[in-house]
């Protein structure tokens, strides 16, 4: 079990700490927020954007 733990850890520290992995993690992220937020947008003011 904790060697899963350490593996987990491992991962998520080279994917944080390593500067290409982090970049390409930094445009993922803001991808998935930009998503996220314009299906929010849409859903709360939808109908005041139909023509």
């Amino acid at each position: 079990m904790a060697d899963a733990v350490d593996k987990i850890k491992a991962f998520l520290k080279s994917q944080i700490y390593d500067e290409e992995n982090w970049a390409v993690n930094s445009k993922v992220i803001r991808a998935v927020g930009l998503f996220a937020g314009s299906i929010v947008l849409m859903r709360n003011f939808g109908d005041l954007m139909a023509i």
